[in-house]
This record gives structure tokens, sequence and C-alpha cells, in this order.
């Protein structure tokens, strides 16, 4: 079920092909004290509260908040890291969007024991390799390396979290280099923009109305004592989750986070702004002029997202319709619209169970210089109501049940994708120990679920509708 890439939580990692053989002298292991007022360390290492086995993850809960997330998989000699906070585009103040994504670019510009670029040289020497991603909900740092380094890649994150130096001038070049990154994935890219204006208008309140790499404006006016201000809100203890996906103990890995992200001053995370949206009023239409090759129209519905034990039911047999519809070119959209009618050369559809408050659900197609975006739209409505009468096929739905269970299952094989999944449903405050019960509603999904889901939510009075219509030559 592809989601389509409107924010800036797209960086990729190449797998590991091969283990470093460059021994410890040269990536020399951080002492990990720490001295800033921030984060003053505790003298031993502290206690961590260990919880119950949930989905084969061993996890704890450390006295300061930090929280170790495990997997361990001992079938190669390599280990993912990743750093995760409960940070992201949603917890900035009007006027100030894109800080959180400022961090992905300050968190490698050095800190009391790191010079710039070290961290990732040191990665490198390793034979691993590193990056960072943000997102509206989330920040996360991550490292794939040879397992016996994972105790010095701790350390050297701890350091850097607690002691980052965001320098001012490190801070004005950064920002240049966002703004430069803002005009090519954004400013010069049509069906980005209209994406952009789709989702700031289909929501009032959520947060993801706003681009995570932050609006041009708010960019321009950030100044250093901003992002100063952001980093000691928001990277504290109690906003981390520290996870290790591969050949790792977890006792061992008990005192190793003990000694580095234990040791930061136990400081509560800030209360997330995650606001209830008013219902729609009704259709909303946004038009986008801009220079561009083809038109593109899209649909936005703010749909529930997945609440364990709540909603199960609801929220997969949302995710079931959205694969009838769009999983692959076989798909009902791609057959009837694309195929038979010919009134698109693409469309597509997507659905996030695992979002925060609310997902946008949304549509789009791709239009060729003849095709009429109000021929595709009667097409299109046209399907979602037949799909919102008629319950599918019991060989549609479980096709697309498989296509769900076996993309999640073939996910695992990636220690990434593995650590990513656990990550993701740790920050938003689902659980990662539930991503099996998430597999069985999918499993539980029934034809009527479909139809009712799709009746319910998925209406012409709900859907903000979006068309980028190319300009005319001057």
């Amino acid at each position: 079920m592809a989601r389509l890439a409107v924010g800036y939580d797209f960086r990729t990692l190449q797998p590991m092909l091969s283990r470093c053989l460059i021994t410890a002298l040269i990536c020399l292991p951080l002492m990990t004290a720490c001295t800033s007022e921030q984060n003053q360390p505790n003298e031993a290492v502290p206690q961590a509260q260990i919880l119950a086995v949930e989905a084969g993850l061993k996890s704890a809960v450390f006295e300061n908040g930090v929280k170790l997330v495990v997997e361990e998989d001992h079938s190669a000699p390599v280990a993912m890291v990743q750093i995760w906070l409960k940070v992201g585009g949603r917890d900035e103040m009007p006027g100030k969007t894109g800080l959180a994504h400022v961090f992905e670019h300050m968190m490698f510009k050095g800190s009391d024991k790191l010079g710039p670029g070290e961290f990732s040289k040191r990665i490198a020497a390793m034979g691993g390799n590193d990056n960072a991603f943000t997102n509206h909900d989330y920040t996360a740092y991550f490292e794939t390396v040879p397992a016996a380094q994972v105790d010095e890649v701790l350390a050297m994150e701890a350091e850097r979290f607690a002691h980052l130096k965001l320098e001012a001038k490190d801070f004005a070049k950064e920002i240049e280099v966002i703004k430069e990154e803002r005009r090519m994935r954004t400013e010069d890219d049509p069906n980005s923009r209209m994406f952009e204006e789709l989702s700031a208008a289909s929501l009032r309140l959520h947060p993801y109305r706003n681009p995570v790499i932050g609006w041009m404006q708010d960019l321009e006016r950030l100044d250093i004592s901003d992002v100063r201000a952001f980093y000691r809100k928001h990277y504290v203890s109690g906003n981390v989750t520290v996870v290790v996906v591969g050949d790792v103990d977890f006792d061992h890995l008990l005192t190793s986070v003990g000694e580095s992200f234990g040791q930061l001053k136990k400081q509560t995370a800030p209360a997330r702004f995650n606001p209830e949206e008013p219902d729609p009023l009704g259709p909303k239409r946004v038009l986008v002029t801009l220079p561009a090759q083809l038109p593109l129209i899209a649909f936005s519905i703010p749909v529930p997202v997945w609440k364990p034990g709540e909603n199960d039911r609801e929220a997969a047999a949302l995710a079931v319709a959205t694969e009838i519809m769009a999983g692959g070119r076989s798909a009902r959209l791609h057959r009837e619209i694309v195929d038979k009618q010919r009134l698109a050369f693409d469309i597509g559809a997507g659905y996030d169970p695992f979002g925060m408050g609310l997902d946008l659900w949304y549509a789009y197609a791709a239009l060729g210089p003849t095709h009429r975006p109000k021929e595709l739209e009667a097409a299109f409505w046209k399907q979602i109501g037949g799909m919102a009468e008629t319950p599918p096929e019991e060989s549609s739905l479980a096709a697309a049940k498989r296509r769900i269970v076996a993309s999640e299952v073939f996910a695992r094989d990636s220690l990434y994708l593995r650590a990513k999944q656990i990550g993701i449903m740790e920050t938003r405050e689902i659980g990662a120990g539930k991503r099996d019960a998430w597999l069985d509603a999918i499993r539980q999904v029934e034809s009527v679920d479909v139809r009712d889901a799709v009746k319910r939510w998925l209406k012409p009075e709900r859907t903000t509708t979006g068309l980028l219509q190319p300009k005319a030559p001057s």
C-alpha cells in the first residue's frame, strides 16, 4: 500500500554489504560524562524497569524516562541503532515551522567532544552508515553498524544529544541549505506545491496541515535563539526512545544504555499538541495555477487512525479498502479509470493507520493534456460510491489482506524497517508490542466492514479536492 511522499521523512538507507575490520584503535570510545546544565549526569548506572516481553520485543524504562526497545536477531553480526524523539513538526509554535527539521542538520555540526562531521566519519570508519529523518510526529537518528560497535555508537549519540554546540555561524549556513532544500523539493515542484496547499486547506487545527520542512516565510525569520530554545525544551530524557535491532544482547544493552542515555538529567517531556480536528462542514476545493507540464488532481479526507482496542476493525477496514482501490496496477481504481476508461495515465491512494489524532486519506490522478478533470472526478466518485454500497468480492478482499500482511512480514527482513516500525509505534504512543495485533485486525476484516468504512468516511462532503492547473505561457 503506497504512501505518497508529501512531507520530508524520505531518507532511504542502503544495506550494509560487509563488515569493516578497522579496530577500536581508530574509533576511540567516548566517555559519557555530562557537564552541561541541561543534562547533568547521575553518578551511578541507573536502574531500569524491565517491561513484559511483547511481540518478541524486550524493553525497559530508565529512571530518567529514557525507554529502550530491543529486538534480538543473531542471523548476522550487524545491528541497527535508532534514537527516536517524540518531537516533530506538530510540536512547533505558529510562525516557527521547520524547527524540528533544523535539528536533522544541526545534530551533525558538532558537540563538546565531537567536531563537525566527526560523528559520521567515525560511523563510516566502523564500516557503517548513518542518517536522520523528521516527520510531523517524530525525529530519528540512525546507524547501521557492526554489532560489536553498538556501545560506542550509543555513547556518541548520547554525547551529541546532551552537548550539541548550536553555534550561530553553523545555523546561518544550515538554514540556507534548508531553504534551498525547500526550493528544490517544493517551490520548484508544482506537484509538491499543490499537495502542500491541499494539506493546508484540508485541516483547520491539526498540525498535519503544515509542511515538516516549514513554510519559507518562517524559515527566513528563524534565528539561533529559536533553535536553542527548542533544543532545551524538547531534547530531554523523557522524549527519548532507543531502538536496537540486530545481533545484540538485551541484558548487555541495559548496561550500555544506562551508561549513556541513562546518565541524562531527568527531564519530563512537554505535553504534545494533538488537537481534535473539527468535522468538515462541506466540500472544499483548491485550485493551484503554476507552470507545469500536466494537470494533477487529488482528494484528501480526514479519517481516524488506529486506536488499539477501540477501533481495530474500522481502521483495518480502511486499510483494506485502500489496498483494494490502489494496491498495484491491477487494483480497482487503476483498472477502471486508467485501463478501461482512459481518463488518467496514473492513479493511486494511501492511508496511514499509525498517525496521531487522524490521517489525511488521499487519492490522486495524474492527467494527460487531453484528459478532463471533471470526467476524472466523476469516475472517481462513482468507484468510491460503488464500494460504499456493495461489499467487495471475497476473492478481492482476501487478496488485499494477503498483500498487506505479506508486505508487513517481508519488511521484517530489513533491520532498518523493523526498527523504524518499532520507533513509529512507540513515538506515536501506539506501542510497538501491538504490531502483531494490527495484522490480526487486518485478518479479521470482512467485506461488510470495508463497505461500512468507505460509506462512513470517504464522502464527497468530507473531501478537499485540489487541482493543479498548468499555467499558460505568458
